[in-house]
């Protein structure tokens, strides 16, 4: 479930990026979309460690 949402997130992140004019928010946008490729999501097959 987390990795379709990192997925999703990013997904978001393009397409606002892809309509969004205002350098402000886009710099903003470009920074959550950095953000969220950074972040490490654990692989679907492996569980999560506890």
């Amino acid at each position: 479930m987390e990795r379709y949402i990192h997925n999703e997130n990013i997904r978001r992140f393009q397409k606002l990026l892809e309509e969004e004019t205002d350098e402000h928010k886009r710099e903003t946008i470009r920074k959550l979309l950095a953000e969220e490729e950074a972040r490490e999501v654990p692989r679907a097959d492996k569980p999560p460690h506890r």
